[in-house]
């Protein structure tokens, strides 16, 4: 069966920004810890809660209010996930995000969700993330492991100098053409094979026809 629609891929930036999440079961603490890793203002919102969550509370990473679900939990949030085995709260939690215009995630519910969570591998500043549309969690999982076998040091050392010319060199054709050829053979494919030296040669070359000092 082929679905309807398809999701649009975006990677949020989260700091700062209030999330709500409804919930504090296993489920929940995982979505609660990737959260923070991103920087979110989390507010939890559950009856009852891990240890791991009420330490993380305890600690002021997050908010923990250990009640059932209000209407009007939602206002003032950039994001709402639902992460309970209640079908009802889920649903009650959707009609308010969307009449409230904010995005909502419930665990295992994809026909309320209007966004689905990735299976998500990260190396130094490099992700991966694997959707199936909410469909396979675990056929994502899988790829996303194949996939990050494949992701070597080389690959993180690249995508951090690529970083650091975009924030110190001009732009123009130049600093295109630099950025390009980090990635091609002459310079990531020689630091994959240990050629470190080589790759520095070109990394020079490319320097001093922008007229950068090495």
């Amino acid at each position: 069966m082929v679905s309807a629609s398809i999701d649009y891929p975006v990677c949020l930036q989260l700091r700062g920004k209030r999330v709500l999440l409804i919930g504090a079961g296993l489920i929940a603490e995982s979505r609660a810890l990737q959260l923070l890793e991103a920087g979110a203002r989390l507010r939890m919102v559950a009856p009852e809660a891990t240890d791991t969550l009420r330490r993380l509370a305890s600690e002021q990473r997050l908010e923990l209010l250990e009640r059932a679900y209000r209407p009007g939990d939602a206002a003032g949030h950039a994001l709402v996930f639902v992460a309970t085995d209640d079908r009802q709260v889920s649903q009650a939690v959707a009609e308010e995000t969307r009449a409230l215009g904010i995005l909502l995630n419930a665990a295992d519910e994809p026909d309320l969700c209007d966004f689905t969570l990735p299976s998500v591998g990260r190396r130094g500043p490099i992700t991966v993330a694997v959707s199936t549309q909410g469909m396979a969690p675990a056929l994502a999982r899988g790829l996303r492991r194949q996939l990050m076998e494949h992701i070597g040091r080389h690959h993180v050392w690249v995508a951090r100098l690529s970083g650091h010319f975009r924030e110190h060199l001009p732009r123009g054709a130049g600093r295109s053409r630099l950025l390009k050829r980090l990635v091609d053979d002459d310079i990531c494919g020689r630091l994959a094979r240990g050629q470190r030296r080589h790759a520095w040669t070109c990394i020079r070359e490319e320097l001093k026809a922008l007229g950068e000092k090495t």
